[in-house]
């Protein structure tokens, strides 16, 4: 059956009506004319997928991934980018405004959009390497991806020779286009040591072992050096993140800054030019680790790195708290977490999240203390429904000071 695709939705999935009913279509976009086939129905809607494009929008383009059509990453590839953006405001706008009055959004744009990405996460079935379907198991093999780093994509036949049947495999890269690959396997691994010098690989961890080089190699982003173990979170777009240090450094203020779920300790050493003193709370013990020898690479001496679930350690902070960074998982703040901020009533509170939903829900608590005066939407995830947004929450001037 035909439909025009009339708008997208939260999952950059194309909608359009067939009878009445609304039909949620996988990569197409608004204007697009499409032959579609009923893929699954109930009561409330239906999904189809595209057999033909008969008349295509103008904000259509070729993607430029070969694996697009069936890889589940990229969903967005088929937009123009600037369409991209737009619409990644908007939803951002559609999920919060119900929770709180919004600012209009500052949105920043990744000029590099094409081989960004630092770090890629591969499956291995079979001893082919590559991604799974969009939401199945169904592995679709690769020989590069277009919008990660060339050097990553340049290891890919090294991988092939390692005797990996069956794994998943992590490939980081640094600013050198230096190389860290971790291996989770019940395979044997094949070195092939001879030809990692040129390939820049600085270390291989398999099954959390080092079995060559070093588990953790040195990343730069602006003038800032970062020690980053293999099991460490970082950003993993580099350009983007410095855009990211420029906002915490702009919206930093006061004498203690708290941290929470600081990875190496990336945004609490920029935020600690501007402040006395710095609390960075972190779980993962080789993140606290580099955290505390980025502080020293980076001549910063008044931050605290301490390691623990932010939920156990957040009640053992007692000096007041001026500004409150956190970067929390995609589920967002847990409920002691965001009471304890809501007992703590700091000044300001810098909310980092690429989960929109979560990010609301946890918007719909802090509303009452706080009012979102800026927003920055920022492209970490090109061509990816995905965006990281910044919340800058002050609290509302009722409120500040009676604790």
């Amino acid at each position: 059956m035909n439909a025009v695709i009339e708008k997208l939705d939260g999952l950059g999935n194309g909608i359009c009506y067939i009878n009445g009913k609304i039909c949620f279509v996988p990569k197409c976009i608004p204007g697009d004319e499409v032959e579609i086939e009923i893929t699954y129905e109930n009561k409330d809607y239906l999904k189809g997928r595209v057999t033909k494009i008969i008349k295509s929008s103008q904000d259509r383009i070729s993607p430029f991934c070969p694996y697009f059509d069936s890889c589940g990453g990229c969903s967005l590839q088929m937009l123009n980018y600037d369409k991209g953006l737009e619409y990644k405001k908007e939803r951002v706008k559609n999920i919060l405004g119900r929770i709180i009055n919004l600012p209009e959004p500052e949105v920043i744009a990744n000029t590099h959009n094409k081989a960004y990405r630092n770090k890629i996460e591969l499956k291995i079935q079979n001893k082919e390497i590559g991604f799974y379907e969009r939401k199945t198991h169904n592995l679709i093999a690769i020989h590069n991806c277009p919008i990660t780093k060339e050097c990553i994509n340049n290891f890919l036949p090294e991988l092939k020779l390692m005797n990996i049947t069956n794994g998943d495999v992590m490939i980081r890269a640094n600013f050198n286009d230096e190389l860290l690959i971790s291996i989770t396997t019940s395979d044997e691994v094949k070195l092939n040591e001879e030809n990692y010098p040129e390939r820049k690989v600085v270390g291989i961890i398999v099954n959390g072992k080092t079995i060559y080089g070093e588990n953790h190699f040195i990343d730069k982003i602006g003038n800032y050096f970062f020690d980053v173990s293999y099991d460490s979170f970082f950003q993993v777009n580099s350009y983007i993140n410095e855009k990211l240090f420029d906002i915490i450094k702009e919206n930093s203020i006061g004498n203690t800054i708290l941290d929470l779920y600081s990875g190496v300790g990336t945004l609490g050493i920029v935020a600690s030019q501007t402040a006395q003193k710095v609390y960075s709370i972190e779980c993962v013990p080789n993140a606290v680790l580099n955290g505390i020898k980025n502080a020293k690479m980076n001549k910063r001496d008044n931050i605290s790195f301490i390691l623990g679930n932010v939920e156990d350690k957040i009640k053992f902070i007692e000096d007041k708290v001026d500004t409150v960074i956190v970067d929390p998982p995609r589920k967002g703040l847990d409920d002691f977490t965001i009471n304890k901020l809501l007992e703590f009533k700091p000044k300001k509170i810098i909310y980092i999240s690429c989960e929109t939903e979560s990010l609301a829900n946890n918007l719909k608590v802090l509303k009452d203390l706080y009012n979102l005066d800026k927003l920055y939407i920022l492209d970490m995830f090109s061509y990816n429904y995905l965006a990281e947004c910044v919340c800058i929450l002050n609290i509302k001037e009722k409120d500040y000071g009676d604790n």
